[in-house]
């Protein structure tokens, strides 16, 4: 089945500047440029990031306003039913996939995405949970989330895959060649209380204390506005307005990152990173709390990277010592751990290794159900 075309529908709510969307769009490319027929559906609405879908993928959109509306159910059925994967993306759109299925009777396998970021700090089983999860195929993008899935929810281990996430890389032509931007720091967190954005101003601020030159630049998006405006107050009660910026508006980080010459990453709690892999795509080193899979996959490769503590003093240090390292050689090594690990050819064996697993398990239990159909109609069975 490895040289199969596979017909595979992606749903997701909307395609929002975020994590799993990113996932989707990025699967769907690569899905399309080996060959497989690719739809795109949209639950609610677009989002900005359906302009980075191939111009050949389908995109549907159903628009809906009432989550349990039967006649956008039923479009969404008539769009999905005669696709060989439903691959569905977060717990909320997988409820709505479950249910319309189930109404319309659709007797498929779904395919379903767990990118839940705060799993390390909210275990916690909702109803949904228990009642949907053991009836679906289950790709957790961490161990956390698969080790979760056994424990907790005591699901079968055969219908549960490891795919840990990866981006695209980007062909950028103004790569960095200016190796004097020690000072110009990145951060990219969309604002929310378990991204710890808080520490990352104060660590700043100790920074700044050694080198007044340094100037931080948070590229995110505004998904907690209290917690948003927790952070303009802390960047102005420590008279920082003129040497952090703020952006909102950026969808792609990646042709932006050799303007900087070290990142941070900050987050309590991680399914991925995302961000890390782009970082390392482009060969901009940084500095990174130990959660998530990425930090599991690289901090073997490389240790300075990932520190297992809030310390500021500890973080100042380290970033002393990474910064102290020949640019080149550093630059190197992060690019080399994306191109080794990370590549989006590595990305797409393991995906298709779990989709071909499945449907050669599903086509097998259909052939052993008709012998036994068969046998049982027989004269003397």
């Amino acid at each position: 089945m490895s040289d199969t075309k596979l017909r595979v529908v992606q749903i997701i709510d909307r395609l929002h500047i975020g994590g799993a969307e990113r996932i989707l769009v990025m699967l769907s490319n690569i899905l399309h440029q080996h060959g497989h027929e690719v739809k795109v559906i949209t639950t609610v609405s677009d989002g900005p990031l359906v302009n980075q879908l191939h111009t050949e993928i389908q995109h549907v959109s159903l628009g809906r306003k009432w989550k349990w509306n039967i006649v956008t159910m039923r479009k969404l059925v008539n769009e999905i039913k005669d696709y060989d994967v439903i691959h569905v993306h977060s717990s909320h759109n997988l409820r709505y996939v479950y249910l319309a299925m189930k109404l319309f009777r659709v007797k498929k396998a779904i395919f379903f995405h767990e990118h839940y970021g705060d799993i390390h700090i909210d275990p916690s089983i909702r109803w949904h949970q228990k009642l949907v999860y053991p009836k679906v195929v289950f790709i957790g993008v961490s161990s956390k989330h698969t080790q979760w899935a056994i424990h907790k929810l005591g699901m079968p281990e055969e219908q549960i895959f490891l795919l840990p996430n990866t981006v695209e890389k980007w062909s950028v032509d103004n790569f960095r060649e200016n190796k004097n931007l020690h000072n110009r720091l990145l951060l990219v967190s969309n604002f929310r209380p378990s991204k710890n954005i808080e520490f990352a101003v104060e660590l700043f601020k100790e920074l700044r204390k050694a080198d007044s030159t340094y100037h931080l630049t948070i590229i995110g998006q505004i998904a907690d506005k209290e917690y948003y405006e927790k952070i303009k107050i802390l960047i102005a009660g420590n008279e920082l307005n003129e040497n952090i910026e703020i952006v909102h508006n950026c969808s792609n980080i990646q042709p932006f990152l050799h303007q900087f010459g070290f990142a941070l990453h900050t987050a309590i709690s991680e399914s991925g990173p995302l961000v890390l892999i782009e970082y390392m795509a482009q060969g901009l080193p940084f500095l990174t709390y130990n959660t998530g899979e990425v930090v599991e996959q690289i901090k073997s490769k490389i240790p300075l990277a990932v520190i297992n503590s809030f310390d500021k003093n500890e973080w100042h240090s380290r970033i002393q010592i990474l910064m102290s390292l020949p640019f080149d050689d550093l630059r190197h090594k992060f690019a080399n751990v994306y191109d080794h690990y990370f590549s989006t050819e590595v990305y797409y064996k393991k995906l298709m290794e779990i989709y071909q697993t499945v449907l050669n398990n599903t086509e097998r239990n259909k052939i052993n159900l008709n012998k036994h159909q068969i046998k049982n109609s027989l004269p003397g069975s």
